[in-house]
């Protein structure tokens, strides 16, 4: 027993003497990490570099400043704005007039013929100049042909529907002269299941602010995370840019990426009720426009799935479906015959951009996929001809 007691008391003086080895394996691992992040922080910075002067990218630069929220309409941009925005493509002007419509630098003094144009973020084109945009190449394009100076009224908003473009047109018509009412419709998300009477202020879009996840869900790490940490970046590291760009189709597997489904391109939607809902506010749109003696003019904007094999695939990919569920064609066609059958003049511009990228044209942005500079102008010289038309046969008299 004392033999026993001996060597316990021995063991118990032992390990009394040695030194904990917990912080010492806890110097080892701060080291370590440490050193990780020194090599993760030298790796970035010299793939910073290297982008920059290798590869360039345009960093976002974002602007809420340009919307603000109103009553009725939702959000509309800030009046006497002079500023600039990037979306991903470019670095671009933004100005407006004393009703928030986005214009050129130069303005008209004495104007013949004026515009009225309603649409969403392709119509609003902060993705390129005003002049490179459609209402811009109209205002340029159309006096050589009608021989009367014009002037587009842009009061195209990003992300508004069809519903806000028929309360848009009902403040305007009664107040103010115009020759002609043109009426975008981008296909991808312009196709609406109902029409709301009025829109309560909001921001158009939502700012991501870095918290603590509410739900151990991933829905839920993605916005409370992972979109302040992409808005973070997105501002600052062209690095951030390009992977970003680059991982594109990996991220829409995992729902990072900033693209939403067209559901409209399902043939499962064929015979939903959306087409006539459209239609239907597009009709009286028209009807405001004809009691004021004023033609109107719809045209079917395509989406870049529709126009670009390569994009379309990715989409495939990207969105795993597959390809037997879709129908390209479905939302121009099915839209434009509910516009017909309501006896409206309806213009669809997919098969001029199918021509204009089988001809090897860049229609749509490679990090913002609205159109492009060229998509714009082919856009206008699809709808030149007959936009001159309609304001040809507007007289004063007609009014």
């Amino acid at each position: 027993m004392a033999t026993n007691g001996t060597v316990r008391s021995a063991d118990v003086e032992t390990r009394a003497q040695r030194p904990n080895a917990w912080p010492a394996r806890s110097r080892v691992a701060l080291v370590n990490g440490s050193l990780l992040l020194l090599s993760l922080a030298a790796a970035s910075g010299a793939g910073e570099v290297a982008v920059r002067v290798l590869a360039p990218q345009q960093l976002i630069l974002k602007r809420p400043d340009v919307w603000k929220a109103v009553d009725t309409l939702g959000w509309v941009h800030r009046a006497n704005l002079r500023t600039t925005i990037n979306t991903g493509e470019r670095s671009v002007h933004v100005v407006t007039d004393q009703d928030g419509f986005r214009v050129g630098g130069t303005r008209h003094t004495a104007v013949q013929k004026h515009v009225l144009l309603l649409g969403d973020s392709f119509m609003e084109a902060f993705q390129v100049e005003y002049e490179e945009s459609l209402a811009g190449l109209l205002e340029a394009r159309l006096p050589a042909r009608i021989g009367m100076s014009v002037d587009v009224a842009n009061t195209a908003v990003g992300g508004w529907d069809p519903p806000q473009y028929l309360l848009q047109a009902r403040a305007l018509l009664g107040r103010r002269r115009f020759d002609l009412v043109l009426v975008s419709l981008y296909v991808g998300n312009d196709v609406v299941s109902t029409r709301p009477d009025r829109f309560p202020p909001r921001a158009p879009k939502e700012v991501h602010a870095l918290r603590v996840p509410r739900r151990l869900v991933g829905s839920e790490w993605v916005d409370a995370v992972l979109y302040p940490i992409n808005d973070f970046l997105e501002v600052r590291s062209q690095l951030y840019v390009f992977l970003k760009t680059r991982l594109h189709t990996a991220r829409m597997r995992v729902h990072l990426a900033a693209d939403y489904f067209p559901t409209v391109l399902l043939r499962t939607e064929a015979t939903a009720p959306r087409w006539e809902v459209t239609a239907q506010i597009c009709r009286d749109i028209a009807a405001l426009a004809d009691r004021a003696g004023i033609p109107t003019l719809f045209v079917l904007v395509p989406t870049p799935y529709q126009v670009d094999p390569a994009a379309f695939a990715q989409f495939l990919r990207g969105f795993q479906i597959d390809s037997a569920a879709i129908d390209v064609d479905q939302p121009s066609r099915l839209l434009r015959l509910a516009l017909e059958k309501q006896h409206l003049t309806v213009l669809d511009a997919l098969p001029a951009f199918r021509v204009a990228q089988s001809a090897g044209m860049t229609l749509y942005g490679h990090v913002d996929n609205h159109l492009s500079p060229a998509g714009h102008g082919v856009l206008e010289r699809y709808l030149e001809a007959g936009v001159a038309a309609k304001l040809r046969d507007t007289t004063p008299d007609d009014r």
